[in-house]
């Protein structure tokens, strides 16, 4: 299983997922000319995408993907329909397909969002972003997997005292927002086990956090942990692949 995260934050998100026959997209968030890039022209047929909520960097690139390849879509109940025409539109929770599982789940964000769970043969990934906390009862579901892609948004002084309206603010540190360094950290620790191999953090905001910050919390944690995976830190500008 190769993951390739090809974009990561407000501009454009978007995640490779190749399995032995079969191709899987979380979101795109970003026009295909551009991914076909980050991928050295060689952009692949994608046999389910995967749409975890619709604000515009998580499906900018939906209308391109629909008219070239018209992929198999999965999402939770939303607004998606009303975006774009397409007859693959799935609106449900779980797929099963020989080796493969995927869950989509719940997460608190200011629109219908989805997480995600896929598990192929004994590998398994769990993708959080775009929400405001993480119920305590998926933290236990999901602990101790191999590769763990969540949001790591904001630090909190850097929004508090950063150009942002107050309002913005609010809404970006509210339960339906966004996860802070702080609370990825809070949360990691209770996530990682001795399977895990790996920790990829996601959604960094270009006005309130930083890449460098990001990576010396996360060091801060894993020193303290019994198992150290290793942390990949995403970015918006190129693309981090990893193999399980």
């Amino acid at each position: 299983m190769r993951i390739t995260n090809l974009a990561s934050g407000s501009k454009g998100n978007s995640t490779l997922i190749e399995l032995n026959n079969k191709n899987i997209l979380i979101d795109i968030g970003l026009p295909i000319s551009n991914l076909e890039k980050r991928l050295e022209n060689k952009f692949p047929k994608i046999d389910i995408l995967i749409i975890t909520h619709t604000h515009v960097d998580h499906i900018k690139g939906l209308k391109s993907i629909i008219r070239s390849q018209n992929p198999v879509i999965y999402t939770l109940e939303n607004d998606l329909g009303e975006k774009v025409v397409s007859n693959n539109i799935n609106y449900q929770k779980t797929i099963e397909e020989d080796n493969l599982m995927i869950e989509l789940f719940e997460v608190s964000h200011d629109v219908p969002c989805a997480g995600v769970y896929i598990k192929y043969k004994d590998k398994e990934i769990v993708y959080i972003t775009d929400t405001g906390y993480i119920k305590d009862k998926l933290l236990k579901k999901y602990k101790n997997k191999d590769v763990y892609i969540l949001e790591s948004n904001y630090e909190e002084e850097m929004l508090r005292n950063g150009k942002y309206p107050y309002h913005l603010k609010q809404r970006i540190r509210s339960d339906r927002g966004h996860i802070s360094n702080e609370d990825a950290c809070k949360y990691l620790k209770k996530l990682i086990g001795d399977k895990t191999k790996y920790v990829m953090l996601a959604h960094l905001s270009e006005e309130n956090n930083t890449a460098e910050i990001v990576d010396e919390r996360m060091e801060k944690i894993i020193k303290g942990l019994e198992f150290k995976p290793k942390k990949i830190i995403l970015s918006q500008e190129k693309k981090h692949s990893v193999e399980v």
